[in-house]
């Protein structure tokens, strides 16, 4: 029988009430909603949010809707006013929910979602090892460009797991031979038109990629990006805005945005929080990659280490970490946060980024990118060797 997500064959909503959480699962189909009736009952739906602790899950259903929904008793701690967690913890319940796998007879087969996309892999895959979570980005054909798509799945996945009592660390990587090569160059190539729709629609990407970046900056658990390959522009934003870095030696690391007529507005408050004024400086203004070991040297990363030495020493950080104490952690987190001032909001930060998308100057580099052709503003440098 085909597996796939739940996600597949129904969608969801979810809210608070009060010390409970109300979740709400949607067949796109009749024989889908057959399937939810038979297969999704209060029992399954218990143990997959067991580490929530829910004292009760009562199922309700509602056959006009085609949906069911599900009432997990006592998993908000005392509700949003009195819990630790955050107010949107009831509303990432139902993308939780959305990620179970389950297997579907081959007659349900065409009747999933008629979208490519769901029947395949996510592209920001989770895996759970205890408290330890583990998103990979799952794009590696495109060496895991951030593309709209990738950018939901993640921002997704991430407030799922922060939003787990039971998770203490998120570890962050790419499938295959890059942790991330930017943003998605056919969708890039796309909004070089500057018409109406395409400006909003730019204004929208940048939003939500710092909106994704604020994200796992303000995470309630430790963040370890660890890099298989390399980090560039927005994948490089990725690496920069979690709490440690580890990458493979071979591994390069930029933002080369400049060199495209771009500005990296979006990630600068967290890249001098590493790197202080003058090497933010020298990253951000000539565009260069370095290496993994120079990255290492001026602090952007933790630690280079020869690719086999990549996971276990991954292992040994996370022991390290969950020997500390959840609490301690999350509030030296919030701390650290308050001691870094920030001078600009996510959403000037997101304008910054958008704005020199509609100039001539940025069309012109990334057409020349596109082109594979040096872009006009360059010229040779008079100084002597």
């Amino acid at each position: 029988m085909p597996k796939v997500p739940l996600s597949a064959i129904a969608h969801g909503r979810s809210g608070d009430k009060g010390n409970h959480a109300n979740v709400a699962i949607i067949a796109y189909t009749d024989p889908g909603f057959d399937w939810l009736r038979r297969h999704l009952s209060e029992a399954v739906v218990a143990e997959y949010f067991a580490p929530l602790r829910p004292t009760s899950v009562q199922r309700y259903e509602a056959a006009n809707l085609r949906a069911l929904n599900f009432m997990l008793r006592d998993v908000l701690a005392g509700g949003a006013s009195l819990s630790l967690r955050s107010d949107s913890q009831g509303k990432t319940l139902a993308l939780a929910l959305l990620q179970m796998p389950i297997e579907v007879p081959e007659p349900l087969a065409p009747l999933l979602r008629p979208m490519e996309s769901n029947l395949s892999e996510p592209m920001a895959l989770l895996q759970c090892q205890g408290p330890v979570a583990r998103i990979t980005l799952n794009r590696p054909d495109k060496r895991n460009a951030i593309s709209r798509q990738l950018i939901a799945e993640l921002r997704q996945t991430v407030e799922v797991v922060f939003a787990n009592p039971s998770m203490r660390c998120l570890l962050l990587t790419g499938q295959g031979t890059a942790f991330c090569a930017g943003m998605d160059l056919e969708e890039l190539q796309a909004t070089l038109n500057a018409d109406a729709d395409q400006r909003e629609q730019v204004h929208r990407d940048t939003l939500a990629l710092a909106q994704l970046y604020d994200c796992i900056d303000r995470a309630p658990i430790p963040t370890v990006a660890v890099l298989n390959g390399v980090a560039v522009a927005g994948g490089a934003g990725l690496m920069t805005v979690c709490d440690f870095a580890i990458a493979v030696e071979s591994a390069k690391i930029g933002y080369p945005e400049v060199r495209r007529g771009l500005v990296a507005a979006i990630v600068m408050p967290y890249l001098l929080r590493h790197v202080g004024y003058r090497a933010a400086n020298y990253l951000l203004l000539t565009g260069e990659l370095i290496s993994a070991t120079e990255a290492a040297r001026i602090g952007l990363i933790n630690q280079a280490v020869p690719a086999e030495a990549l996971w276990p020493t991954v292992h040994r950080w996370t022991e390290s970490l969950l020997e500390s104490g959840p609490q301690a952690l999350a509030q030296t987190k919030s701390l650290l946060q308050q001691l870094t001032y920030r001078s600009i909001s996510i959403e000037e930060a997101a304008d910054a980024s958008a704005a020199p998308r509609f100039g001539a100057e940025c069309r012109q580099g990334l057409q020349a990118f596109f082109e594979k052709r040096p872009v006009p503003w360059k010229v040779e440098s008079p100084v002597g060797e």
